[in-house]
Parts: C-alpha cells; sequence; structure tokens
C-alpha cells in the first residue's frame, strides 16, 4: 500500500494529513508500507535512544564530578540548593532515558502482526523522546560546567549577583513607570488599567522575595570569600538598599494611586499571594515562585 493511500485511510480519524504521512513515512519504503521496513525504522530509533542513554550517563558522571568540588561549601544554603536541584531534573533525565529502551521492546513485539499505523507512531514517539533526553542532558551537562565555573571563581560569582541585581533594579523601574501611570486613572475594576494594577501588584511581591534572596545569597558569598581568606563584596549591599527603597515607594504608590474598587475586588488574590510567598525562603526555586505568582494571579472578566 502507498503512503498516499494509507494517509486518505488514516485521515478519515485524524485531523493533520502531513503529520500522519510523515509518520506513515517511517515504515515505508520507495514510497510504500512495508513490514520489511519496520526492522529498518526500529535500528534508527534504537540508535537515537542509545545516544540519549549514554549522554544521560554522562550528565550523572558530570554531576558526580559538581558535588565532589561542591562538597567543603556544601552546608552553603547557596550551593546545596542548586546541587539539589540538579540532582532532581537529573532523576528526571535518568527517569526519562530508563523508559525509552523498553519502548523500543514493546515495538519489537509488534513488528510481525502489529498494526503499520500504530507501530510507526511509537516509533516517532520513542524517537522524539530520545531526541528530548538527549537534548536535556546536553543543556544539563553545559550548566554543570558553568557551576564548576562558579564554584571555583569568586570573581564569576560576585558578577553573576551584580548582574541579578541589574535586573531586578530594571524590574523595580518598571514598576515604578506603572504606578505613575495608575496614580492619574479612575477606571473600573474590569478595566484594563485595573488589570495592569494587581500584575503589577503581584510583580511587586514577588520582587520582595527576589531582593531577600539576594540579600541571601549576598551574606552567603561573604561567608564563602572569609573562608577562602578572599575580599567580600563590598558594593552590592548599598545597591541592594537602594533598591529596596525605591521598591517599597513603588509599592506605597501601587496602594495609593489605585482605586478603592480594585482594593475590594483583588484583596483577596493578594493575600493569599502573600501568604504564598512568605512561606518560601532563600534560596528560593524560581519556577516555583513563578508557579504560585501565577496562581493567584486573578483573570478580570
Amino acid at each position: 500500500m502507498s503512503i498516499e493511500t494509507a494517509t486518505n485511510i488514516v485521515v478519515d480519524t485524524e485531523k493533520d494529513t502531513d503529520e500522519v504521512r510523515e509518520t506513515l513515512a517511517i515504515v515505508a519504503q520507495d514510497g510504500v508500507i512495508r513490514r520489511a521496513a519496520v526492522d529498518d525504522a526500529v535500528a534508527n530509533a534504537s540508535m537515537v535512544v542509545a545516544t540519549a542513554e549514554t549522554r544521560a550517563e554522562l550528565a550523572a558522571k558530570k554531576l558526580d564530578s559538581a558535588q565532589e568540588a561542591a562538597t567543603p561549601v556544601s552546608d552553603l544554603a547557596l550551593v546545596s540548593a542548586r546541587v539539589d536541584n540538579f540532582d532532581a531534573r537529573l532523576t528526571t533525565i535518568e527517569d526519562r532515558a530508563d523508559n525509552l529502551g523498553d519502548a523500543i521492546q514493546e515495538v519489537l513485539a509488534m513488528r510481525e502482526a502489529g498494526d503499520l499505523y500504530e507501530i510507526s507512531r511509537r516509533i516517532r514517539r520513542v524517537t522524539n523522546v530520545a531526541t528530548e533526553v538527549q537534548r536535556a542532558a546536553d543543556d544539563f551537562q553545559s550548566e554543570i560546567d558553568s557551576f564548576e565555573e562558579w564554584l571555583t571563581d569568586a570573581d564569576r560569582r560576585v558578577k553573576e549577583l551584580t548582574a541579578d541585581l541589574d535586573a531586578l533594579a530594571e524590574s523595580v523601574d518598571e514598576l515604578d513607570d506603572i504606578a505613575k501611570i495608575i496614580a492619574v486613572d479612575d477606571s473600573a475594576p474590569e478595566s484594563g488599567t485595573a488589570q495592569t494594577w494587581v500584575a503589577a501588584m503581584v510583580r511587586h511581591r514577588v520582587v520582595s522575595l527576589m531582593i531577600a534572596d539576594l540579600r541571601a545569597e549576598l551574606a552567603a558569598l561573604r561567608t564563602w570569600a572569609e573562608r577562602e581568606g578572599g575580599t567580600s563584596p563590598s558594593e552590592i549591599e548599598p545597591r541592594i538598599d537602594e533598591v529596596q527603597a525605591k521598591h517599597e515607594t513603588v509599592g506605597e504608590q501601587l496602594s495609593t494611586g489605585a482605586e478603592p474598587e480594585w482594593h475590594e475586588r483583588f484583596e483577596d488574590h493578594i493575600t493569599a499571594l502573600d501568604e504564598a510567598l512568605e512561606a518560601m525562603e532563600p534560596p528560593v526555586e524560581w519556577a516555583e515562585v513563578e508557579a504560585i505568582a501565577e496562581e493567584h494571579r486573578p483573570a478580570i472578566e
């Protein structure tokens, strides 16, 4: 059966014709769907799977090396939190890699009598997942390399903290701009301006946690520098103080510039967000913070 004929049959239940055609091509030879093509397709998929499994193993070795390098400062939360995050990510990568071999075996069990379209779908799926695993493992190794450089280079640690502080200051400046716009608007709670205001209030709360996180990181870097007999960073704290002062001023402007109806409409959301963020302590996992902020960001109907 030709690919086009098989595609027309499958498309009765599948909407994406191009995807069906590409999937069926996996088990085709010279444009014709053949069971004999399954072995070659599985062999190709197995090579992709083997590469992904190898990259996952290399990622594990990289993490072992990084953990050993981090041992002298593993008591610092700044370090241990990063190592724990890497460990959790590696577990996810390894779990996905472990499942790839089983998926290949399931396809092999179907090759003699299984539905060819289902076989091709499974081959495509396992190949795509293997490619994702390989990419994740490669990215992981690159990040481990950066982490090890960060561990051994005090200047780099200070430079990264300074970059984070620059980004934080920029975020506060943007909130300041929003506060000025809101101060001259008396729209209803359902308006676009009210939506901008509540989004700014959510962001303002998140920035509070970011400031606390930077202060905790600075304290850890000072402890680290003392242990190594290095120079403690001295220019960062005054800048954090400056950013925090502006952040507090912006918070007052956002609060006083809003209409009373806005506060009444969104108070419960903001209070719930405050409670959720207060439960988090530095060093924080920012993906979790973003998820919490999104969860408590109210929709305006």
